[in-house]
């Protein structure tokens, strides 16, 4: 018999495996309905990397200092092959993750708009739970479109719409997060 942990079971597959998943779902349903699809299962894959970052904590979340807590939180991620993620905080009602290596940006670098969607839905639901309450999460850079990297947003809802309204308005996302009161 096997012991129970509290630790989710996990599998390793090739960094390329989400790429084809996301070819393999714009083909069968469209490219909306693919991005929809995949920021669904990201954010249904939260609650067990929730669990998993829980487990790889020696202090309660909230009484970490941030630099370590970022710091966990990075290897969260890199340690799975995600990609090195950076925390910085471009406003008081705005943070931000950087990665310019990201396992889920397409390998291309021509489409149209950022498609880390796994990546959005994913990170709303992990900071959620961190934080207590709904963050919201908007990828404003990829390295899918060509961008040198993956830039997140995340913060509550209103500030994140607000930041996208301004974008699809034609502002640049450093403008936008500024524009904020």
């Amino acid at each position: 018999m096997g012991t129970s942990t509290s630790r989710p079971a996990e599998i390793t597959l090739p960094a390329a495996s989400i790429s084809a998943v996301h070819t393999a779902l714009v083909g069968a349903v469209g490219a909306e309905a693919a991005a929809a699809a995949l920021r669904q299962s990201g954010h249904a894959a939260g609650d067990a990397l929730y669990r998993v970052l829980m487990a790889t904590q020696s202090a309660d979340v909230e009484t970490l200092p941030a630099d370590r807590f970022w710091g966990q939180f990075n290897r969260l991620f890199s340690s799975r092959g995600w990609g090195q993620l950076s925390y910085t905080q471009p406003h008081a009602g705005v943070g931000a993750l950087e990665s310019g290596d990201w396992a889920e940006a397409l390998p291309h670098g021509n489409a149209n708009q950022p498609c880390c969607h796994f990546t959005t839905g994913l990170l709303a639901n992990l900071l959620g739970q961190v934080a207590g309450g709904d963050v919201a999460v908007l990828e404003v850079e990829c390295r899918s479109r060509g961008d040198a990297r993956c830039r997140f947003l995340f913060g509550g809802s209103d500030a994140v719409f607000s930041v996208y309204e301004r974008i699809a308005s034609g502002a640049a996302p450093s403008a936008a997060v500024a524009q904020l009161g």
